[in-house]
């Protein structure tokens, strides 16, 4: 029943994501969400692995994926930012950009201490994660003014309803 929920209320965020002019069928970052989606599902089923039966403990694992980040950003800024002056010109450090990073670092730390009990369920995680929307939708609305907002918290509360029967169940 969760996961009927959940998937239902994104179905309902497509067809707001339509009046707002969003193609969810031809919207290439559409496509990169719906990877990323199995690119992190799979990459908790991995961490929970090497924390699990390779004894690695979360401190460790988390150096490496920020050792590895970091390797794969530097590949990216090369090719698409530090080639070209105007965008290097055009950027300007605010203090949120380190805010981004503790927090990012706080989250996964919490995260892979999760995966450390042996009785962490993956679904469950997963789940937790996706509230993240929650915050996503409250302050997109708020601070960004983003349109539809009041229909926007009908499929919230659905992912919210779906989160809470998986956990519960």
């Amino acid at each position: 029943m969760g996961f009927f929920f959940i998937t239902f209320s994104v179905i309902l965020y497509s067809r707001i994501g339509k009046q707002e002019g969003i193609n969810f069928k031809r919207n290439k970052w559409i496509f990169a969400i719906i990877g990323a989606t199995f690119l992190g599902a799979s990459s908790g089923l991995y961490d929970k692995f090497l924390i699990q039966n390779l004894s690695l403990n979360p401190q460790t694992l988390q150096f490496w994926f920020c050792l590895y980040t970091i390797l794969i950003l530097l590949v990216i800024l090369t090719i698409n930012w530090f080639p070209y002056a105007e965008k290097r010109k055009a950027f300007k450090f605010r203090w949120s950009i380190i805010a981004v990073g503790v927090l990012l670092q706080a989250a996964d730390y919490f995260y892979f201490k999760a995966l450390q009990d042996p009785d962490a369920l993956i679904m469950l995680l997963s789940a937790i994660k996706r509230s993240q929307i929650l915050i996503a939708v409250v302050v997109g609305g708020l601070l960004f003014k983003e349109k539809n907002k009041r229909k926007k918290l009908i499929p919230l509360f659905g992912i919210m309803i779906g989160v809470f029967l998986i956990l519960y169940s």
